[in-house]
């Protein structure tokens, strides 16, 4: 085992981040080899002993780690065990990461800012990108809207929106930071891309972004009063985005839109007329078949492998015109009460506040951020169920974890 002496577990595990992310944008694959080259990067170490003891004593990794036991206890009482292998398969990242990120020896601030400028540039060129192939195609993009899609975008639309949000947030935070990687010019592109990116993402409106990028600026305003007493500053930032959100619906197609689309599915959803194809009536409907699914197995939910199987059963009975869609709850705590119970809900809910006590962790603006982000993101979607959305959250949050682990790596909790 003396080759093991010559692994470079920071480089490794670097290496292994960078896959991650470049898969966010590009490829499934991709991301899996960088949490399998991760996960390797533990199991081939002379430390391994002491890096899970490590691993699993962090009350915030652990946190993360808890909620792929939930899931998996649920295959207990699931019928449909190929689904509930599924599931199992989207929530392994929240068993392999938290583990995995003990192996990098070395986290400080100078390569943590560094990991999070890639992540910013990358998103900027692939919202660049979009947006070129919107002004390239300006006039059937923007009627495409009318119908409820979207400008094209390198990743699932949602998803990328959040991705979008969250780089906002890192360009505020690597500016407030004065982060520059050699040049001092750096700072004014980090403040132009910032904008650039606020723009785009009214341009984009996807609700989920939009709905996080405003919980941002809502935190940031409060953090202005709360830690800096900038009373005026933070009425100055309130009104800054309730006047960008009416500019947008008054001079941006794309997101006017949006809204109009939005408000018309509504009202059919309310009059039952030609749901079928409307996806927010979908939407309301797996709702309200979540609650009716909570109020019938309040302890222990349907289970995770028949979740999908037992929201359609409720619409075709309660919905026709929305069944046989292979919908789930469009919110992932109504999800979870519905798979799992209530009691597996509030632990799942515990389980995502948890790390925000791990280290003072909440004093950090980028991690509160990023935490209101998920929050919001959870409430009106699944984000969980998918590969993507799991992936965004368990990268950032263990990057974000064992930055605060730093500098040593033994230290009592």
């Amino acid at each position: 085992m003396n080759i093991l002496k010559h692994i470079n577990h920071q480089n490794t595990g670097i290496l292994a981040i960078l896959l991650i992310m470049a898969g966010l944008l590009t490829s499934e694959a991709l991301m899996s080899i960088g949490m399998v080259l991760l996960s390797a990067n533990l199991v081939f170490n002379r430390r391994l002993g002491p890096l899970l003891k490590h691993a699993l004593a962090h009350q915030g990794l652990v946190a993360l780690v808890l909620i792929f036991v939930l899931f998996l206890i649920s295959g207990l009482w699931s019928e449909n065990l190929s689904w509930w292998i599924d599931r199992m398969r989207m929530k392994l990242p929240f068993l392999m990461l938290p583990l995995a990120v003990v192996s990098i020896p070395r986290m400080g601030e100078k390569i943590y800012l560094r990991l999070l400028m890639v992540f910013f540039i990358w998103i900027s060129l692939a919202a660049a990108h979009s947006g070129l192939l919107y002004a390239l195609d300006f006039e059937a993009i923007t009627l495409a809207y009318r119908e409820g899609r979207v400008l094209p975008t390198p990743v699932q639309h949602i998803r990328f929106s959040l991705m979008v949000a969250l780089s906002i947030a890192i360009g505020v935070y690597l500016i407030r930071k004065q982060f520059v990687w050699k040049y001092a010019w750096e700072q004014r592109l980090l403040r132009w891309l910032t904008a650039f990116l606020f723009i785009y993402i009214h341009i984009l409106a996807v609700r989920s972004g939009l709905l996080a990028l405003y919980v941002m600026m809502a935190f940031y305003a409060l953090l202005l009063i709360v830690e800096h007493r900038q009373y005026r500053n933070a009425l100055l930032l309130s009104m800054a985005v309730l006047v960008a959100a009416g500019l947008a619906y008054r001079y941006v197609p794309s997101f006017q839109n949006k809204i109009n689309y939005t408000l018309y599915s509504l009202r059919m959803f309310e009059k039952q007329e030609q749901i079928s194809d409307l996806s927010d009536a979908r939407r309301m409907g797996s709702l309200y078949a979540a609650v009716d699914l909570m109020k019938k197995y309040p302890l222990t939910g349907v289970g995770a492998g028949d979740i999908r199987d037992a929201t359609d059963e409720f619409l075709q009975r309660e919905y026709p015109a929305l069944a046989g869609f292979q919908l789930m709850p469009h919110n992932q705590f109504l999800l979870v009460g519905a798979a799992l119970g209530i009691p597996a809900m509030l632990i799942f809910l515990g389980c995502m506040i948890w790390p925000w006590r791990y280290r003072h962790a909440w004093r950090d603006p980028l991690f509160t951020a990023f935490q209101l982000l998920i929050l919001s993101s959870c409430m009106v979607e699944h984000t969980f169920e998918t590969q993507l959305g799991t992936a965004i959250y368990i990268l950032f949050m263990v990057l974000m974890l064992r930055h605060f682990d730093e500098p040593n790596l033994n230290q009592s909790e």
